[in-house]
């Protein structure tokens, strides 16, 4: 049995050694390394869902909307239909948000573009779905579905995609993720 002394000193030494730990920070802003979970690196990310049958492409990066999720809705039927979901950033209602889905051949080139009905009146920080069947072209297995922002217009600009940087943006994330 120890006396009195050594149980304070024992006590004493663990809660130091406990102390003497550096805090565990969640976010480091000053880490040059940041791991793939930190919030930093999900600013570089694919929308949720991404893959290379559907993937989505930033057309617009000072647009105050932006894509954050694509997936493609697998019917019992055939054909699918094709899922996107757009989020407003911006403080302000934007009053007219237009997508376009464009369907890649294997190599990246665009064979059609098909837009969808205008969202209005998109509130901030307003999670919006759109689901669309594509209509202009035949998809074949080897093609994808790319989503993109074609115009954007508020009370805090307007923004419009050239149809030649899209067509760039598309090849460039087509490459990226290459058919199986």
């Amino acid at each position: 049995m120890l006396p009195f002394a050594g149980k304070g000193a024992i006590a004493t030494l663990l809660v130091g050694l406990v102390q003497s730990q550096p805090p565990i920070r969640i976010l480091d802003p000053t880490n040059p390394n940041p791991m793939p979970s930190d919030a930093r690196m999900s600013q570089f990310e694919d929308p949720k869902g991404a893959s290379w049958r559907v993937f989505a492409v930033n057309a617009l990066p000072d647009a105050p909307v932006t894509i954050v999720q694509v997936e493609e809705v697998r019917q019992q039927n055939p054909p699918s239909t094709w899922g996107v979901y757009i989020v407003s950033r911006a403080p302000m209602p934007i009053e007219s948000v237009t997508l376009a889905a464009a369907v890649v051949d294997v190599n990246g080139k665009v064979k059609a573009t098909q837009l969808l009905p205008a969202i209005r009146n998109l509130k901030p920080v307003n999670l919006q779905r759109r689901e669309t069947r594509i209509r202009v072209t035949v998809i074949f297995p080897t093609d994808r579905v790319v989503f993109y922002l074609k115009e954007a217009a508020g009370e805090v600009g307007e923004w419009k995609a050239e149809d030649g940087n899209v067509a760039a943006l598309i090849r460039t994330a087509a490459q990226r993720l290459p058919v199986p």
